[in-house]
């Protein structure tokens, strides 16, 4: 992972991440992002996760991006967050920049 900017925030995520929450996780998320410069979520590798929370995760990523802010993952996806990135068809052809974000590895072109 790239190192957070001294100023970032940290945002440790229930288990659950699913649309049965997302709502309140979203409010969270958009929250931190408002009033912090970075913000690096804390996901459980043994968190429950379904694709309305990539979704969202992929949406704050670009809020943050109209801030000039940015948002991190503190760990490489793994667990359920993994095996939804995979059944969404995010890890098919990963930009070196979703490489980076979501896995925490460097790709070479």
């Amino acid at each position: 992972m790239s190192s957070p900017a001294p100023d970032h925030a940290s945002l440790t995520l229930p288990k659950t991440l699913t649309i049965k929450n997302i709502l309140d996780i979203r409010e969270k998320i958009l929250s931190a992002i408002d009033n912090n410069g970075e913000l690096v979520l804390e996901i459980a590798d043994d968190a429950q996760v379904d694709l309305s929370f990539v979704q969202l995760v992929v949406a704050a990523r670009s809020h943050a991006a109209q801030k000039t802010g940015r948002v991190l993952l503190a760990r490489p996806a793994a667990g359920e967050l993994r095996e939804a990135l995979r059944r969404g068809g995010f890890l098919d052809e990963l930009t070196p920049d979703a490489s980076q974000f979501w896995l925490h590895q460097e790709q070479t072109l």
